[in-house]
């Protein structure tokens, strides 16, 4: 009996610390300025320069979190994926997971400094920080 209460106190400690850290990670953080959609509008500047290849990109949920994250699925009827895009949540930075780099066109350079815009002062302190955030890339995810 005193076994299994240990392990129970030990388990609830861990659990316990395991989530203060993720608070602690996120702290500051106030809810992403970027949703599903305009995540995916993103991805498709990132990817093509435009929003032609909007309707291909399926979202993948569980895939690099907080990142929203999405998988391109090749036109009909080839089968198969041209790549997987993260998108972050604050900035709107998209990044190529095959590869882990950052994308960057100049349709999305537009997109993203008008979410700048909409932070407040106390927002664009932590933009830096935020812009930092890179997703789980290649195996990591």
């Amino acid at each position: 009996m005193n076994i299994a209460a240990g392990l129970f106190r030990r388990t609830g400690a861990l659990v316990g610390l395991i989530l203060w850290q993720i608070s602690a990670a996120t702290a500051g953080y106030s809810a992403g300025k970027i949703d599903e959609p305009l995540a995916r509008h993103l991805a498709s500047e990132a990817y093509s320069g435009d929003s032609s290849i909007e309707p291909y990109l399926e979202r993948e949920p569980k895939i690099s979190l907080p990142f929203i994250t999405f998988n391109g699925l090749t036109v009909p009827p080839a089968e198969g994926s041209f790549g997987y895009f993260a998108v972050n949540p604050w900035t709107g930075d998209v990044w190529a997971l095959w590869g882990c780099h950052r994308l960057s066109t100049p349709a999305l350079r537009r997109s993203q400094a008008e979410i700048r815009r909409r932070f407040s002062r106390s927002e664009m302190r932590r933009y830096a920080r935020l812009r930092r955030l890179k997703p789980k890339c290649g195996a990591e995810y």
